[in-house]
Protein backbone atom coordinates (compact mmCIF):
# COMPACT_ATOMS: atom_id res chain seq x y z
CA UNK A 1 0.00 0.00 0.00
CA UNK A 2 0.96 3.49 -0.50
CA UNK A 3 1.63 6.54 2.26
CA UNK A 4 -0.11 9.66 2.55
CA UNK A 5 2.75 10.78 -0.05
CA UNK A 6 0.84 8.88 -2.78
CA UNK A 7 -1.50 11.62 -4.23
CA UNK A 8 1.34 14.12 -4.87
CA UNK A 9 4.02 10.79 -6.76
CA UNK A 10 0.82 10.37 -8.84
CA UNK A 11 0.91 14.27 -9.90
CA UNK A 12 4.54 13.97 -9.98
CA UNK A 13 4.62 11.12 -12.36
CA UNK A 14 2.24 12.18 -14.80
CA UNK A 15 3.83 15.41 -14.66
CA UNK A 16 7.02 13.52 -15.50
CA UNK A 17 5.89 11.25 -18.13
CA UNK A 18 4.03 14.34 -19.95
CA UNK A 19 7.55 16.12 -19.76
CA UNK A 20 9.37 13.00 -20.58
CA UNK A 21 7.06 12.59 -24.07
CA UNK A 22 6.75 16.03 -25.01
CA UNK A 23 10.69 16.24 -25.14
CA UNK A 24 10.96 13.23 -27.19
CA UNK A 25 9.04 14.73 -29.90
CA UNK A 26 9.68 17.43 -32.11
CA UNK A 27 8.03 20.28 -30.96
CA UNK A 28 10.69 23.00 -32.78
CA UNK A 29 7.93 24.56 -34.22
CA UNK A 30 6.28 25.04 -30.48
CA UNK A 31 9.26 26.52 -29.29
CA UNK A 32 10.27 26.28 -25.11
CA UNK A 33 7.51 25.02 -23.24
CA UNK A 34 7.19 23.95 -19.43
CA UNK A 35 4.69 20.97 -17.86
CA UNK A 36 3.84 22.27 -14.49
CA UNK A 37 1.16 21.35 -11.83
CA UNK A 38 -0.14 24.61 -10.76
CA UNK A 39 -3.35 26.13 -9.82
CA UNK A 40 -5.04 27.90 -13.38
CA UNK A 41 -5.41 31.20 -11.32
CA UNK A 42 -1.55 31.34 -11.21
CA UNK A 43 -0.42 30.80 -14.43
CA UNK A 44 -0.06 34.20 -17.05
CA UNK A 45 -2.36 35.08 -19.08
CA UNK A 46 -2.57 37.52 -22.03
CA UNK A 47 0.36 38.77 -23.78
CA UNK A 48 3.11 36.91 -21.85
CA UNK A 49 1.34 34.24 -22.19
CA UNK A 50 4.34 31.42 -21.87
CA UNK A 51 3.82 28.07 -23.98
CA UNK A 52 2.55 25.50 -21.03
CA UNK A 53 1.17 22.27 -20.15
CA UNK A 54 -0.77 22.09 -17.32
CA UNK A 55 -1.84 19.26 -15.03
CA UNK A 56 -4.41 20.31 -11.89
CA UNK A 57 -5.87 18.07 -9.28
CA UNK A 58 -9.47 19.07 -8.90
CA UNK A 59 -11.04 16.74 -7.44
CA UNK A 60 -11.25 13.49 -5.09
CA UNK A 61 -13.28 10.81 -4.86
CA UNK A 62 -14.00 7.83 -2.75
CA UNK A 63 -12.85 4.86 -4.83
CA UNK A 64 -16.35 2.92 -4.69
CA UNK A 65 -14.76 -1.12 -5.50
CA UNK A 66 -12.26 -0.95 -2.51
CA UNK A 67 -13.94 1.69 0.16
CA UNK A 68 -15.46 -1.36 2.42
CA UNK A 69 -12.67 -3.07 2.16
CA UNK A 70 -11.05 -4.36 5.56
CA UNK A 71 -14.57 -3.23 7.62
CA UNK A 72 -14.85 -2.97 10.45
CA UNK A 73 -11.49 -1.32 11.24
CA UNK A 74 -12.75 -0.62 15.06
CA UNK A 75 -14.07 -2.91 17.78
CA UNK A 76 -17.06 -1.30 19.77
CA UNK A 77 -14.75 0.19 21.92
CA UNK A 78 -12.65 2.11 19.38
CA UNK A 79 -9.52 -0.12 18.80
CA UNK A 80 -7.90 -0.39 15.88
CA UNK A 81 -8.53 -3.88 14.25
CA UNK A 82 -7.23 -3.41 10.65
CA UNK A 83 -5.25 -0.40 8.72
CA UNK A 84 -8.35 -0.07 6.19
CA UNK A 85 -6.99 1.38 3.42
CA UNK A 86 -8.09 5.26 2.65
CA UNK A 87 -9.02 4.35 -1.03
CA UNK A 88 -9.03 7.46 -3.69
CA UNK A 89 -9.92 8.22 -7.23
CA UNK A 90 -8.32 11.70 -8.16
CA UNK A 91 -9.82 13.96 -11.26
CA UNK A 92 -7.23 16.34 -13.06
CA UNK A 93 -7.63 18.69 -15.62
CA UNK A 94 -5.28 19.09 -18.17
CA UNK A 95 -4.66 22.61 -19.63
CA UNK A 96 -2.65 24.06 -22.22
CA UNK A 97 -1.51 27.66 -22.55
CA UNK A 98 0.27 29.16 -26.11
CA UNK A 99 1.97 31.88 -26.70
CA UNK A 100 1.24 31.97 -30.72
CA UNK A 101 -1.68 30.73 -32.41
CA UNK A 102 -2.20 26.78 -32.53
CA UNK A 103 0.32 26.11 -29.90
CA UNK A 104 -2.05 25.97 -26.93
CA UNK A 105 -4.12 22.92 -29.41
CA UNK A 106 -0.82 21.23 -30.32
CA UNK A 107 0.36 20.78 -26.92
CA UNK A 108 -2.68 19.58 -25.78
CA UNK A 109 -2.71 16.98 -28.66
CA UNK A 110 0.47 15.69 -27.79
CA UNK A 111 -0.23 15.14 -24.54
CA UNK A 112 -3.77 13.64 -25.30
CA UNK A 113 -2.14 11.12 -27.27
CA UNK A 114 0.35 10.54 -24.59
CA UNK A 115 -1.65 9.51 -21.91
CA UNK A 116 -3.96 7.81 -24.56
CA UNK A 117 -1.18 5.46 -25.45
CA UNK A 118 -0.08 4.89 -21.55
CA UNK A 119 -3.76 4.07 -20.05
CA UNK A 120 -1.56 2.68 -16.78
CA UNK A 121 0.82 4.21 -14.72
CA UNK A 122 3.51 0.96 -14.59
CA UNK A 123 5.23 0.53 -11.59
CA UNK A 124 8.79 1.05 -13.50
CA UNK A 125 7.64 4.15 -14.64
CA UNK A 126 6.57 5.31 -11.34
CA UNK A 127 10.22 3.87 -10.04
CA UNK A 128 11.83 5.89 -12.33
CA UNK A 129 9.38 9.60 -11.82
CA UNK A 130 10.33 9.04 -8.79
CA UNK A 131 13.90 7.98 -7.78
CA UNK A 132 16.36 10.52 -7.37
CA UNK A 133 17.77 12.13 -9.16
CA UNK A 134 14.64 12.81 -11.69
CA UNK A 135 15.09 11.45 -15.54
CA UNK A 136 13.90 15.00 -16.37
CA UNK A 137 16.30 17.93 -14.90
CA UNK A 138 16.09 17.79 -10.71
CA UNK A 139 14.02 16.05 -8.29
CA UNK A 140 10.20 15.58 -8.86
CA UNK A 141 9.19 16.34 -5.44
CA UNK A 142 10.31 18.88 -3.42
CA UNK A 143 13.14 18.45 -0.73
CA UNK A 144 10.28 18.42 2.09
CA UNK A 145 9.26 15.04 1.19
CA UNK A 146 12.73 13.10 1.42
CA UNK A 147 12.16 11.47 4.01
CA UNK A 148 8.43 9.65 3.00
CA UNK A 149 8.85 7.06 1.03
CA UNK A 150 6.96 8.17 -2.26
CA UNK A 151 8.00 4.93 -4.12
CA UNK A 152 5.84 2.68 -2.03
CA UNK A 153 3.41 3.85 -4.86
CA UNK A 154 4.91 1.33 -7.16
CA UNK A 155 4.01 -1.56 -4.91
CA UNK A 156 0.61 -0.62 -3.76
CA UNK A 157 -1.74 -3.99 -4.66
CA UNK A 158 -3.31 -2.48 -7.78
CA UNK A 159 -2.12 -0.56 -10.58
CA UNK A 160 -2.82 2.91 -11.61
CA UNK A 161 -5.29 3.42 -14.11
CA UNK A 162 -6.14 6.61 -16.73
CA UNK A 163 -8.89 7.23 -18.30
CA UNK A 164 -10.49 10.43 -20.08
CA UNK A 165 -13.76 11.91 -18.47
CA UNK A 166 -15.54 14.18 -21.52
CA UNK A 167 -17.39 17.16 -19.38
CA UNK A 168 -19.67 19.64 -20.81
CA UNK A 169 -19.58 22.64 -21.76
CA UNK A 170 -21.81 23.26 -18.60
CA UNK A 171 -19.25 21.40 -16.62
CA UNK A 172 -16.44 23.21 -17.66
CA UNK A 173 -17.76 26.41 -17.59
CA UNK A 174 -18.07 25.87 -13.53
CA UNK A 175 -14.85 24.47 -13.11
CA UNK A 176 -13.39 27.77 -14.60
CA UNK A 177 -15.55 29.99 -12.86
CA UNK A 178 -15.11 28.65 -9.69
CA UNK A 179 -11.28 28.91 -9.68
CA UNK A 180 -11.63 32.77 -11.12
CA UNK A 181 -9.65 31.69 -14.33
CA UNK A 182 -9.63 33.08 -17.82
CA UNK A 183 -10.65 29.09 -19.80
CA UNK A 184 -8.15 27.64 -22.09
CA UNK A 185 -8.43 24.43 -23.95
CA UNK A 186 -8.48 21.58 -21.25
CA UNK A 187 -9.05 17.76 -20.85
CA UNK A 188 -10.34 16.03 -17.82
CA UNK A 189 -8.63 12.52 -16.54
CA UNK A 190 -9.43 9.65 -13.94
CA UNK A 191 -6.95 8.48 -12.36
CA UNK A 192 -7.55 5.10 -10.49
CA UNK A 193 -7.05 3.70 -7.80
CA UNK A 194 -4.71 5.23 -4.81
CA UNK A 195 -4.41 2.73 -2.04
CA UNK A 196 -3.38 4.91 1.18
CA UNK A 197 -2.49 2.54 4.60
CA UNK A 198 -1.06 3.18 7.79
CA UNK A 199 2.19 0.85 8.96
CA UNK A 200 0.20 1.36 12.48
CA UNK A 201 0.13 -1.86 14.26
CA UNK A 202 -3.45 -3.77 14.77
CA UNK A 203 -4.78 -6.40 17.23
CA UNK A 204 -3.69 -9.59 16.36
CA UNK A 205 -5.15 -12.38 18.35
CA UNK A 206 -2.44 -15.67 19.73
CA UNK A 207 -1.86 -18.21 18.09
CA UNK A 208 -4.58 -21.43 17.79
CA UNK A 209 -2.95 -24.25 20.30
CA UNK A 210 -5.89 -26.87 20.50
CA UNK A 211 -8.62 -27.40 17.65
CA UNK A 212 -12.27 -27.87 19.73
CA UNK A 213 -11.86 -29.50 22.98
CA UNK A 214 -10.50 -32.59 22.38
CA UNK A 215 -8.19 -31.21 19.44
CA UNK A 216 -10.14 -33.08 16.48
CA UNK A 217 -11.26 -29.83 14.67
CA UNK A 218 -14.69 -29.79 13.41
CA UNK A 219 -16.99 -32.43 13.21
CA UNK A 220 -18.86 -33.35 9.98
CA UNK A 221 -22.55 -34.69 10.62
CA UNK A 222 -24.78 -35.87 7.25
CA UNK A 223 -28.03 -34.31 8.51
CA UNK A 224 -28.60 -30.55 7.66
CA UNK A 225 -28.70 -28.55 10.81
CA UNK A 226 -31.95 -27.48 11.98
CA UNK A 227 -33.31 -24.07 11.22
CA UNK A 228 -36.12 -22.33 12.91
CA UNK A 229 -38.68 -20.13 11.10
CA UNK A 230 -40.85 -18.49 13.24
CA UNK A 231 -42.44 -19.54 17.33
CA UNK A 232 -46.10 -18.90 18.36
CA UNK A 233 -48.29 -19.88 20.80
CA UNK A 234 -49.27 -23.78 19.60
CA UNK A 235 -53.54 -23.26 20.64
CA UNK A 236 -53.96 -20.64 18.32
CA UNK A 237 -51.84 -19.21 15.26
CA UNK A 238 -53.85 -16.09 15.84
CA UNK A 239 -52.34 -15.30 19.17
CA UNK A 240 -49.59 -12.38 19.14
CA UNK A 241 -47.48 -14.15 22.09
CA UNK A 242 -47.32 -16.62 24.47
CA UNK A 243 -48.39 -17.30 28.09
CA UNK A 244 -47.38 -19.50 30.95
CA UNK A 245 -48.86 -22.71 30.79
CA UNK A 246 -48.64 -22.64 26.91
CA UNK A 247 -47.53 -24.73 24.38
CA UNK A 248 -44.97 -23.08 22.41
CA UNK A 249 -44.60 -24.34 18.46
CA UNK A 250 -41.82 -23.96 17.13
CA UNK A 251 -41.77 -24.44 13.34
CA UNK A 252 -38.69 -24.86 10.91
CA UNK A 253 -36.67 -27.08 8.60
CA UNK A 254 -34.23 -30.00 9.51
CA UNK A 255 -36.31 -30.78 12.67
CA UNK A 256 -36.48 -33.99 12.44
CA UNK A 257 -33.31 -35.30 13.62
CA UNK A 258 -32.36 -38.25 16.13
CA UNK A 259 -30.24 -35.57 18.09
CA UNK A 260 -31.57 -34.26 21.46
CA UNK A 261 -33.09 -31.15 20.90
CA UNK A 262 -33.48 -28.47 23.93
CA UNK A 263 -35.20 -24.76 23.34
CA UNK A 264 -33.41 -22.14 25.18
CA UNK A 265 -35.23 -19.16 25.89
CA UNK A 266 -33.19 -16.20 26.58
CA UNK A 267 -34.90 -12.39 28.08
CA UNK A 268 -31.57 -10.60 27.46
CA UNK A 269 -33.00 -6.91 29.24
CA UNK A 270 -34.39 -9.04 32.15
CA UNK A 271 -31.08 -11.18 31.92
CA UNK A 272 -33.03 -14.65 32.41
CA UNK A 273 -32.20 -17.55 30.51
CA UNK A 274 -34.76 -20.90 30.40
CA UNK A 275 -34.08 -24.78 28.63
CA UNK A 276 -36.69 -26.52 27.72
CA UNK A 277 -37.24 -30.03 26.25
CA UNK A 278 -38.58 -29.76 22.76
CA UNK A 279 -40.69 -32.48 21.56
CA UNK A 280 -42.34 -33.46 18.06
CA UNK A 281 -45.15 -31.81 17.50
CA UNK A 282 -48.05 -32.45 14.69
CA UNK A 283 -46.86 -30.87 12.42
CA UNK A 284 -44.13 -32.79 10.28
CA UNK A 285 -42.04 -29.25 10.71
CA UNK A 286 -42.89 -28.17 14.30
CA UNK A 287 -41.54 -28.97 17.46
CA UNK A 288 -43.36 -27.67 20.92
CA UNK A 289 -42.29 -26.92 24.23
CA UNK A 290 -44.15 -26.29 27.20
CA UNK A 291 -43.88 -23.06 29.47
CA UNK A 292 -44.92 -24.44 33.20
CA UNK A 293 -47.32 -22.22 35.03
CA UNK A 294 -47.36 -21.80 38.26
CA UNK A 295 -49.81 -24.97 39.12
CA UNK A 296 -47.65 -26.99 37.15
CA UNK A 297 -44.05 -25.37 38.82
CA UNK A 298 -44.69 -23.20 41.52
CA UNK A 299 -41.40 -21.22 40.96
CA UNK A 300 -42.68 -20.56 37.21
CA UNK A 301 -44.03 -17.22 38.14
CA UNK A 302 -40.62 -16.09 39.42
CA UNK A 303 -37.58 -17.87 37.05
CA UNK A 304 -39.92 -16.10 33.41
CA UNK A 305 -40.64 -12.53 33.28
CA UNK A 306 -42.72 -10.31 30.39
CA UNK A 307 -40.97 -9.33 27.13
CA UNK A 308 -39.49 -10.47 24.29
CA UNK A 309 -37.67 -13.33 24.31
CA UNK A 310 -35.02 -15.00 21.82
CA UNK A 311 -35.37 -18.55 20.94
CA UNK A 312 -32.63 -21.19 19.76
CA UNK A 313 -32.44 -25.16 19.78
CA UNK A 314 -29.39 -26.79 20.96
CA UNK A 315 -28.69 -29.71 19.20
CA UNK A 316 -26.81 -32.43 21.19
CA UNK A 317 -25.38 -35.51 19.84
CA UNK A 318 -23.02 -38.46 21.16
CA UNK A 319 -19.48 -37.75 20.16
CA UNK A 320 -20.25 -34.98 18.53
CA UNK A 321 -19.36 -31.09 19.88
CA UNK A 322 -23.23 -29.24 20.52
CA UNK A 323 -24.14 -26.05 18.21
CA UNK A 324 -26.83 -23.70 18.58
CA UNK A 325 -29.73 -23.12 15.69
CA UNK A 326 -30.48 -19.62 14.42
CA UNK A 327 -32.97 -17.79 16.78
CA UNK A 328 -36.05 -16.59 16.38
CA UNK A 329 -38.09 -14.25 18.35
CA UNK A 330 -41.74 -14.47 20.52
CA UNK A 331 -43.27 -12.47 23.43
CA UNK A 332 -44.14 -13.27 26.45
CA UNK A 333 -47.15 -11.74 27.67
CA UNK A 334 -48.16 -11.59 31.37
CA UNK A 335 -51.37 -13.20 32.42
CA UNK A 336 -53.57 -11.60 34.96
CA UNK A 337 -56.64 -11.81 37.36
CA UNK A 338 -59.03 -9.04 37.86
CA UNK A 339 -61.31 -8.20 41.08
CA UNK A 340 -63.82 -7.50 41.51
CA UNK A 341 -65.10 -7.68 38.10
CA UNK A 342 -67.98 -5.51 39.20
CA UNK A 343 -67.31 -1.80 40.32
CA UNK A 344 -68.24 2.06 40.19
CA UNK A 345 -65.89 4.48 38.92
CA UNK A 346 -63.26 5.51 41.13
CA UNK A 347 -63.04 1.85 42.69
CA UNK A 348 -59.94 0.19 43.04
CA UNK A 349 -59.11 -2.91 40.78
CA UNK A 350 -56.54 -5.28 41.80
CA UNK A 351 -54.69 -7.74 38.98
CA UNK A 352 -52.62 -10.57 39.91
CA UNK A 353 -49.78 -10.63 37.49
CA UNK A 354 -48.01 -13.66 36.72
CA UNK A 355 -44.95 -14.27 35.78
CA UNK A 356 -43.90 -11.38 38.54
CA UNK A 357 -43.17 -7.68 37.27
CA UNK A 358 -39.23 -6.78 37.98
CA UNK A 359 -38.42 -3.74 39.69
CA UNK A 360 -36.71 -2.86 36.51
CA UNK A 361 -40.10 -3.23 34.59
CA UNK A 362 -42.41 -1.51 36.89
CA UNK A 363 -41.41 2.07 35.83
CA UNK A 364 -42.73 1.23 32.14
CA UNK A 365 -45.79 -1.04 33.26
CA UNK A 366 -49.03 0.48 31.80
CA UNK A 367 -52.89 -0.25 32.54
CA UNK A 368 -55.08 -0.21 30.01
CA UNK A 369 -58.94 -0.14 30.43
CA UNK A 370 -60.98 -0.65 27.82
CA UNK A 371 -59.02 1.35 25.16
CA UNK A 372 -57.61 4.08 27.52
CA UNK A 373 -54.87 3.78 29.59
CA UNK A 374 -54.98 4.56 33.40
CA UNK A 375 -52.27 5.25 35.87
CA UNK A 376 -51.23 2.23 37.87
CA UNK A 377 -51.48 2.93 41.65
CA UNK A 378 -49.52 0.86 42.65
CA UNK A 379 -47.41 -2.33 42.41
CA UNK A 380 -46.04 -4.62 44.93
CA UNK A 381 -44.40 -7.79 44.41
CA UNK A 382 -44.34 -10.45 47.64
CA UNK A 383 -41.42 -11.32 49.25
CA UNK A 384 -42.53 -14.76 48.72
CA UNK A 385 -41.05 -15.93 45.21
CA UNK A 386 -43.89 -18.08 44.51
CA UNK A 387 -46.91 -15.65 45.10
CA UNK A 388 -47.37 -13.12 41.81
CA UNK A 389 -47.03 -9.66 41.65
CA UNK A 390 -50.25 -7.37 42.57
CA UNK A 391 -51.48 -4.09 40.95
CA UNK A 392 -53.59 -2.10 41.58
CA UNK A 393 -55.71 0.95 39.98
CA UNK A 394 -58.65 2.97 40.01
CA UNK A 395 -61.28 2.84 37.48
CA UNK A 396 -61.63 5.94 35.57
CA UNK A 397 -64.54 8.20 34.70
CA UNK A 398 -66.11 6.49 32.29
CA UNK A 399 -69.72 5.60 30.99
CA UNK A 400 -71.38 2.29 32.49
CA UNK A 401 -70.55 -1.12 30.61
CA UNK A 402 -68.31 -3.66 29.78
CA UNK A 403 -64.76 -2.92 30.08
CA UNK A 404 -61.86 -5.41 28.88
CA UNK A 405 -58.57 -4.44 30.96
CA UNK A 406 -55.58 -5.41 29.87
CA UNK A 407 -51.63 -4.55 31.76
CA UNK A 408 -48.85 -3.75 29.71
CA UNK A 409 -45.18 -5.13 30.81
CA UNK A 410 -41.80 -4.16 28.77
CA UNK A 411 -43.74 -3.45 25.87
CA UNK A 412 -45.68 -6.82 25.58
CA UNK A 413 -49.77 -6.94 26.56
CA UNK A 414 -52.00 -9.55 28.32
CA UNK A 415 -54.26 -11.65 26.02
CA UNK A 416 -58.14 -10.89 27.46
CA UNK A 417 -58.83 -13.50 24.93
CA UNK A 418 -60.56 -17.26 25.74
CA UNK A 419 -60.35 -19.92 22.82
CA UNK A 420 -63.59 -21.59 22.24
CA UNK A 421 -62.52 -24.50 19.55
CA UNK A 422 -61.33 -22.16 16.67
CA UNK A 423 -62.85 -18.96 17.48
CA UNK A 424 -61.27 -16.34 19.83
CA UNK A 425 -63.48 -14.32 22.60
CA UNK A 426 -63.33 -11.59 25.40
CA UNK A 427 -62.21 -13.21 28.38
CA UNK A 428 -65.12 -12.55 30.77
CA UNK A 429 -62.69 -12.97 33.59
CA UNK A 430 -60.57 -10.32 32.07
CA UNK A 431 -63.49 -7.62 32.05
CA UNK A 432 -64.83 -5.01 34.42
CA UNK A 433 -68.66 -4.43 34.54
CA UNK A 434 -69.08 -0.37 35.41
CA UNK A 435 -72.24 0.36 36.65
Amino acid sequence: MSSALAIAAVTATLKDILNDGLLNHDLSSVGSFTVTASPPDRITTGNTEPNQLNLFLYQVTANLGWRNVDLPSRNGRGDRLTNQPLALDLHYMLSAYGSEDFNAEILLGYAMQLLHENPVLTRDQIRASLAAPAPVGGSVLPPAFGSLQALDLADQVEAIKISPVFLSTEDLSKMWTAMQARYRPTMAYLVSVVLIQSANATQAAPPVLKRGKDDSGPSAVASPAPELIRARAAASDLLPSIRLGDDVLLIGAGLNTSATLTAVFENQRAGLVQQLPAASASLPAGLTAHIPNAAQNADAVNLWAAGLYSVQLRVTQPNVPTWMSNAVAVALSPSITVSPLAAAAGATITLQCSPRILPAQEATTTVIFGSQAVPVKSIATPVNPQLPTVVTFDVPAVAPGSYVVRLRVDGVQSLPIAITGTTLDFDVNQQVQVA
